[in-house]
């Protein structure tokens, strides 16, 4: 089967990565006081949490240019290939159902809903291009059952942009700056969710480190370590894991791309990863 991959910016593959890989990354939008930046494109990393820290007004994320990739499965079927699309969760953003909608009439096209993103979905990417299969219906199975592997684990080191996000309530977000709470995120079942809360960055990070450590990791893939913007509180998490296997497995560490960095804002640190069936 002659494959092309597409996938969102939310995965943090670059645009020379994607060239590199042979696949498509199409930019999720970012709205900043009204002016929009295609992720990846016209808003790199650091200058996207450079604004989010410095400008009043919260950024907005918006659904990619469907017409674009419309246009460019066109392409693809013309010259012959099946499309795989790997958006991230719909339970994170309307991108998902958007694409299945426009999509439904094509065939040698699938939309998965991958239940994950950031590192969870270059898992995805990856494995879809070292697959080989014969059919999109071979694929998907082959996806899913690698979907359900795929774990995240998260420290947030500040309640402002959660607030902010509209995922926190004021008056949780006042409460939980003055005792100085900080949660512990996943996605599961492509859904956000608190694992739970610390009292103090030291207490968060000693329960990522043991979510991380007990886990049964199936250590034939690599584990990505995550941070947002700022590498400092990541690099404290690495240097405390005590377990050499472990230590080798994280393979590479990436800052959380813009559409879920504006929501967990500065200084978050975690793993993902895959775990045994």
């Amino acid at each position: 089967m002659k494959l092309k991959i597409m996938v969102d910016s939310s995965s943090g593959i670059t645009q020379e990565e994607a060239i590199k890989l042979g696949i498509d990354v199409f930019p999720l939008r970012i709205i900043f006081d009204d002016k929009e930046y295609l992720d990846g494109i016209d808003i790199m990393q650091d200058e996207f949490y450079e604004k989010l820290t410095k400008e009043e007004i919260f950024p907005k994320t918006s659904l990619p240019n469907l017409y674009e990739i419309e246009k460019k499965v066109k392409a693809y079927i013309q010259d012959g290939y099946s499309v795989i699309i790997l958006p991230l969760s719909k339970e994170i953003s309307g991108t998902y159902s958007a694409l299945v909608s426009m999509m439904e009439d094509y065939e040698n096209v699938r939309v998965i809903d991958t239940l994950t993103t950031i590192c969870g979905l270059r898992f995805l990417v990856n494995e879809a291009i070292q697959l080989k299969v014969d059919t999109l219906d071979e694929l998907e199975i082959k996806l899913r059952d690698l979907q359900k592997r795929i774990r995240i684990v998260a420290g947030i080191d500040t309640l402002e942009y959660l607030y902010k996000g509209g995922r926190l309530t004021k008056t949780a977000s006042l409460v939980g700056n003055v005792i100085g709470l900080k949660p512990i995120i996943s996605v599961v079942d492509g859904k956000v969710v608190v694992l739970a809360k610390r009292r103090g960055r030291k207490h968060a990070m000693q329960y990522v480190l043991d979510k991380f450590q007990t886990s049964d990791i199936d250590e034939r893939y690599p584990v990505y370590g995550i941070y947002s913007m700022n590498e400092t509180n990541y690099h404290e998490l690495y240097d405390a894991l005590t377990e050499e296997r472990l230590r080798k497995a994280v393979q590479n560490y990436e800052n959380i791309a813009p559409v879920i960095g504006c929501h967990v804002g500065p200084g978050a640190y975690g793993f993902v990863y895959i775990e045994k069936e």
